[in-house]
């Protein structure tokens, strides 16, 4: 019975949080609001009290100026000195009342001004009052100075000013007091509001909480319901079972006892007629027992074979068998008021030890319950034991009686054996004369013995010898693996010897075939590509001679993971499917039922051996078809077969295409080339995948070619040899192909839009691996009425955008080809392409150098269906927008006029402002496309004008592009690119670099652009701009590979700096602070590259240096001890320049520094 009490407990803590914890918060809430507002309110009335002080002081202060002057004029019109009793008095008054009301207003610097202002003007009318009334004491004429107005015109002057001053006062009196009134109602508005939604939701909340307390306890009793039924059910099939053992114990007959059950069952089941059939000795079932028969019917014997009507069929299938709804002439069931037949027959097995040994039938005049049937499947184990006991006992009495037969047999033959013992006795004198004649042959066979015991010691010395032999044997056997491995270890060990001269081989005739001077003839650059494609030739024939060494030397390390087998088909249909097409042959890839969806081993192994029996099935069949089915064995295998109507092995060469450089045809005059090792190291890998290839061919009939593998690989799987079938029909004459490359058509490996061109107006590439996540996005792209490509590769990604030019692009950073930034990289290149939008989506969060890379946004996966739909509104906008902005900030006035000319266009509105604060205005009110600043402006610095733009609440940030003549440190740089997409520094070439960035940023079509400027933008991309500026540190103790690679790097415009060892790479950082990124070798005298960029990651400042490992492909795995190392990414030798140009790019870009 399940527990509901913690259910009811939690329900219980909850309600008791509620209704206690949240009232007390409330309460405490609300002592906290109500004492800050009257903290509050004294504060505010302490200023209002404040206000009254400072007007009754400046009343005050008028009364004291407004005396002295009657005093003045009284004394100056009548001559009596009593009149100057104010005047003089309020002199001392008026200045300390005046120092007093400066204090009060010494907050309020334009009050304190006005006050200085009268304190000056009273002083001016002082000179001129002491001036008249020492007139008036001369008995001068003072009336015609009175008449002047001078002293009235200070006094007027002084009115105004203490006029100016109150309104001030009072008006603050006035705003305080509104203030503390509004925030006073405001306050207790918020708080009603709040207590009352607190209270509805405490009410919701408390209610739905003891609907749920109440739905648990009916839960509760429901479930204590159920299990009493439970409980009841099992105490009456307990009281049956126990019931029926009492009325089956004894020794009886199998009759009576099967009476005894049958009479049982009709009492406790209400059974109205049955029978017990029971197997005899022959096998056949025999009824034993009946209950309500007839007396003609029970009378008459009744035997069935296994699956012989229901009963037979009922012991034949060991299950129950219920009959319901029997029709009237079924069987009739007889008493003394009259007959009727039954509802229903169940027939159930017996068995004893699993083996069933009788049948139940039994008829019921109602369907029987489930009670009822379970009852009998309960008894079905008691009662065959009861009956094999039954059997037991008959057949032991038949032992017995057969035992009393034999017995007097053995009386019989007694009799006859005394007569057979005379005969015996006289037989006996014979023995003993034939004794006398064996010891004869025993001296005899003695002498013989001995002969053999030297025998015996001649092979012992044989065996000595052959001993001796075989160990000798063995010394030479250990002495031959030896050998071998040493063989494989100095083929491993001379990988870094082969690759370091092929490296510079394959670098410098790549930089001749490239012919960037021109100064090469047709012939010459065909030379060139001659030798760079002869050394990568013999790059695939060192790859494939380290691959058997690293199996011969058991150094081979494979990375078993579920591989899904419908991922791993699709991406070999992919690859080999429009090659087939190219040579007319049809390539097909079938799983049949019944296989796993996936298997656990290397995937990276089991796609080379494929690759290998696919591309040799390619190469030898010209017309016809190629196939790869794959299915399941016995043994918990699979089966990948790869089967083509090609030329044919014939049976004498079966074995010998398995062997390294054996091929079908090893002539001089054979028509197919190759080396002979990819099948040699097909079986190899196999074997280490613990599995077989097998090969079914005959001339002209074509080759199967069948890769058998375990489900789940294991250390410890059986490795098979590889077998070889004879004859029957397949084909191929196998010799190793090279790895064939997907060719230029795009085959649809999700079924999108590509073939329906009126899905859309608009276009939109998603290029994303999940399949799962480019379904939601192809789903949403309809609905946002777009036409949808999608795209899993960045290979096919490419084709679809050169094919079909989207309108938008919707981009993954993790694709199984390349990075996703490679591919922004080269669409952002590209004339054609670099004006469509590109919106990164991924768990990468690279985005950061998705946006310096052009990107117009970056959302991080896991994304909500909202934020998808955001990116294409945001896409939406871009393709409505007719007129992009552009602000730009540049106080020269000269250059402001020459960019713009130069960036201008009728769909482009620029805005040409001298002064950072002015840009910062703009910015609030308008959204620009791109802006472009100087970093020197006449009321600040371009640094501070972006660190403002970034802390304010702008109307937009758009994409920056820095445009200064100035050269910047490192740390300058890194401040500038937090917030801005590139950097150009003024130069010769800067207007064109310019205009690049812009068109960039704005998505122009490169083809609308005039003539002329699209000159200047193929110019100024003539040299990767990524590169131009950089400062690159090779690290390499070989004088051919520095040689080799700086030629390579300075031609794309970057500085190299050489060191020859790991310490010469250390100084080299120490001496120059501006290395943008480190080529690091790994095997070097001195210190090896691994230890150099230990101690390089252990320098705080060169913590995100970019350091990539550059080495042979060695026995051990280099990338992971590189990594380890703190290497930021890993590139093999012979060096593909393109390869190095793209990791670059990649590591590149977040310090990019654009220079003219």
């Amino acid at each position: 019975m399940p527990d509901h009490r913690a259910v009811d407990q939690n329900s219980f803590r909850r309600i008791i949080r509620r209704n206690i914890a949240l009232p007390l918060s409330a309460g405490i809430a609300t002592a906290a609001v109500f004492v800050a507002l009257l903290f509050y309110l004294l504060s505010a009335m302490s200023w209002l009290e404040h206000s009254e002080r400072v007007i009754g002081d400046g009343n005050d202060l008028i009364k004291l100026a407004v005396d002295r002057e009657s005093g003045q004029r009284g004394f100056l019109l009548t001559g009596d000195d009593s009149f100057l009793a104010p005047y003089q008095l309020g002199k001392a008054s008026f200045n300390a009342k005046l120092s007093t009301l400066m204090d009060l207003v010494g907050d309020n610097p334009p009050q304190v001004e006005r006050l200085k202002r009268i304190e000056a003007l009273q002083a001016q009318w002082e000179r001129f009052a002491e001036q008249t009334i020492a007139m008036r004491r001369a008995n001068q004429d003072v009336v015609g100075i009175l008449r002047t107005g001078r002293g009235k015109l200070e006094f007027d002057e002084t009115r105004r000013e203490f006029k100016d001053f109150m309104d001030v006062e009072l008006n603050l009196r006035w705003e305080r007091a509104a203030t503390a009134r509004q925030v006073t109602i405001t306050a207790v508005a918020i708080f009603l509001a709040i207590s009352l939604s607190l209270s509805a939701m405490l009410a919701v909340f408390g209610r739905r909480e003891l609907m749920k307390l109440s739905e648990t306890y009916d839960n509760a009793l429901q479930a204590q319901a159920e299990h009493n039924e439970v409980l009841h059910q099992q105490a009456w099939l307990r009281t049956g079972q126990s019931q029926l053992a009492e009325s089956l114990v004894g020794q009886q007959t199998l009759p009576r006892l099967g009476r005894a059950m049958l009479d049982f069952l009709s009492q406790y089941l209400g059974v109205v007629v049955a029978a017990l059939y029971v197997r005899d000795d022959s096998g056949k079932l025999r009824r034993v027992a009946a209950y309500g028969f007839s007396r003609e019917n029970e009378a008459r014997e009744q035997f069935f074979e296994n699956a012989e009507t229901l009963v037979g069929q009922v012991a034949e299938s060991h299950r129950l068998i219920e009959l319901d709804d029997i029709p009237d002439n079924y069987l009739k069931v007889t008493s003394g008021l009259g007959t009727s037949p039954p509802k229903s027959v169940v027939m159930t097995p017996i068995d004893n030890d699993g083996a069933v040994n009788g049948v139940i039938e039994l008829g019921l005049m109602q369907p029987a319950s489930a009670r009822e049937l379970d009852f009998l499947r309960l008894i079905s184990a008691s009662v065959g034991a009861s009956v094999e006991a039954a059997l037991y006992r008959e057949r032991l009495q038949d032992v017995l009686a057969e035992t009393q037969q034999l017995n007097e047999e053995l009386q019989v033959q007694q009799e006859e054996l005394r007569s057979a013992n005379e005969e015996l006795e006289e037989q006996t004198a014979a023995l003993e004369e034939s004794q006398s004649n064996l010891n004869n042959q025993k001296a005899e066979l003695e002498t013989i013995n001995e002969q053999l015991t030297f025998q015996a010691l001649t092979l012992d010395e044989k065996n000595e010898a052959l001993n001796k032999v075989q160990t000798e044997l063995e010394a030479r056997a250990e002495d031959l693996q030896r050998a071998s491995r040493y063989k494989s270890e100095f083929l491993a060990n001379m990988s870094h010897e082969l690759r370091t001269p092929l490296n510079s081989s394959l670098i410098l005739a790549k930089l001749l075939s490239e012919n960037h001077k021109g100064n090469l003839s047709d012939e010459q650059v065909k030379f060139a590509n001659t030798i760079y494609s002869a050394g990568n030739d013999l790059l695939n024939l060192i790859n494939d001679i380290l691959d058997i060494s690293k199996v011969e030397a058991g150094k081979l390390e494979l990375a078993p993971e579920d591989v899904s087998l419908s991922r791993m088909t699709e991406s070999l249909l992919r690859t080999f499917e429009p090659l087939a097409g190219q040579k007319r042959l049809a390539f097909t890839v079938g799983i049949e039922p019944g296989m796993p969806a996936s298997i656990f081993t290397d995937s990276r192994r089991l796609e080379q051996i494929l690759k290998n029996l696919i591309s040799n099935a390619l190469k030898f069949t010209e017309t016809g078809a190629i196939s790869l089915t794959l299915s399941s064995t016995s043994g918990n295998r699979v089966r990948f077969a790869v089967t083509d109507t090609g030329i044919g092995i014939a049976p004498e060469n079966q074995q010998t295409i398995f062997e390294a450089f054996r091929q079908a045809d090893g002539t001089t005059s054979r028509r197919y080339g190759g080396t002979g090792l990819g099948l040699s190291i097909s079986r190899d890998l196999a074997k280490l995948l613990g599995g077989t290839i097998r090969v079914t061919s005959a001339l002209g009939a074509g080759s199967t070619f069948e890769l058998i593998l375990p489900v789940r690989w294991t250390d410890s799987a059986d490795v098979a040899e590889v077998a070889l079938a004879a004859p029957p029909p397949a084909p191929v004459e196998i010799i190793e192909a090279p790895l064939l490359e997907s060719a230029a058509v795009a085959v649809p490996a999700y079924d999108d839009d590509r073939n329906d061109p009126k899905a859309g107006a608009r276009s939109v590439l998603v290029i994303e691996d999940d399949v799962d996540f480019a379904g939601i996005l192809y789903n949403l792209a309809h609905e946002m009425r777009y036409r949808c490509l999608v795209a899993q590769t960045a290979a096919e990604a490419m084709q679809l955008v050169a094919q079909h030019l989207p309108d938008a692009i919707l981009l993954d950073i993790s694709l199984p080809d390349r990075s996703g930034l490679m591919v922004l990289q080269q669409l952002k290149d590209g004339p054609q392409t670099r004006h469509i939008p590109v919106h990164v989506v991924s768990a990468n969060d690279s985005g950061e150098a998705a946006l310096h890379l052009g990107a117009i946004g970056y959302a991080l996966k896991p994304t909500t269906r909202d934020q998808l739909k955001d990116i294409f509104r945001k896409l939406e906008d871009k393709f409505t927008q007719k007129v992009k902005r552009v602000l730009l900030v540049e106080d020269d006035a000269r250059q402001r006029e020459s960019i713009v000319q130069l960036i201008g266009d009728d769909d482009i509105d620029i805005t040409a402002v001298e002064f950072g604060e002015e840009a910062l205005a703009l910015l609030r009110t308008t959204i620009f496309d791109c802006m472009i600043i100087d970093l020197k402006l006449p009321d600040m610095q371009g640094g501070e004008l972006l660190q403002r733009m970034s802390g304010e609440n702008m109307y937009s940030f758009p994409p920056v592009i820095v445009y200064t003549g100035r050269n910047l440190t490192h740390a300058e740089e890194a401040d500038l690119l937090k917030y801005s997409r590139s950097i150009i520094i003024k130069g010769a070439r800067s207007p064109e670099r310019l205009l690049d960035e812009v068109t960039l940023f704005l998505h122009k079509v490169e083809t609308d652009l005039s003539t002329e400027r699209q000159t200047m933008l193929k110019t100024v991309r003539g040299r990767d701009r990524v590169f131009e500026g950089r400062r690159i540190l090779l690290v390499d103790d070989d004088i051919r590979n520095i040689f080799s690679l700086s030629s390579a790097l300075e031609h794309k415009g970057m500085t190299v700096d050489i060191a020859r060892n790991g310490f010469e790479a250390i100084d080299q950082l120490n001496d120059i602070p501006d290395i943008d990124l480190v080529l690091m070798d790994v095997m070097m005298p001195a210190m090896d590259g691994l230890e150099a960029t230990r101690r390089i990651r252990a320098d705080a400042r060169f913590k995100t240096l970019p350091i990539i490992a550059i080495t042979a492909k060695a026995m051990k795995d280099d990338q992971e001890q590189a990594r380890a190392a703190g290497m930021t990414d890993y590139l093999a030798k012979p060096i593909d320049l393109d390869r190095l140009y793209s990791l670059l790019r990649v590591w590149l870009p977040g310090l990019e520094r654009i220079r003219a």
